[in-house]
């Protein structure tokens, strides 16, 4: 059975908007992995990331803690992260590699650049965009633009992140996702219904 991996900086990330994923894969026959780090930083309260991972091992869905941190420049811990993802790829030999958040998208890129996994990567939106700060422009643009180019699918989920992707990114392919995937055409009117 081929092998994915699932993998975000933080487990709420992955009990929040990723179980779909996971579910879908699993019915087109993958054997799921997952990796974030379940010790913190996550939304969700310890107490949920607890009762999230027992769901996991009743779903027999292997996952495994990275030292992730949230932030982009403790480079000490993102490498360990990276090193760790890393191992994970050459021990599993996943099929692919789906991405989220920054940093999981930073250190899943390398990573399947290394191991020459094949990688996709959805942007929940960038941290650049019309009216962010200029720092936000001058640390986080560059960098998406450079691992754009270890990227075999960048999914973005609004339309400025997508104009921005196709206009200046390298990615192999670059696709547009309303949202996480809601139907607004179904949503927008039963909002508008009085």
């Amino acid at each position: 059975m081929k092998k994915v991996l699932i993998l975000a900086s933080v487990a709420s990330m992955i009990d929040q908007f990723n179980m779909m994923n996971i579910d879908i894969l699993i019915k087109m026959g993958y054997e799921v992995h997952v990796a974030a780090n379940f010790k913190q930083g996550s939304t969700s309260s310890k107490k949920r990331v607890e009762e999230f991972e027992k769901e996991l091992k009743i779903m027999k869905i292997p996952f495994f803690h990275v030292d992730f941190s949230r932030k982009l420049i403790d480079f000490k811990a993102n490498t360990k992260a990276f090193i760790q993802v890393k191992n994970l790829m050459v021990k599993n030999k996943y099929e692919f590699v789906h991405c989220h958040s920054p940093i999981g998208g930073v250190c899943g890129r390398l990573a399947g650049y290394k191991t020459k996994t094949r990688v996709i990567y959805t942007a929940h939106g960038f941290h650049f965009f019309k009216g962010a700060p200029m720092k936000n422009w001058s640390l986080y643009y560059p960098i998406e633009k450079w691992l754009a180019r270890f990227t075999d699918i960048l999914i973005t989920i609004n339309k400025e992140d997508y104009s921005i992707a196709k206009k200046s990114f390298k990615a192999k392919k670059i696709e547009y996702v309303p949202g996480i995937g809601v139907d607004t055409s179904k949503v927008i009117p039963y909002l508008e219904k009085d």
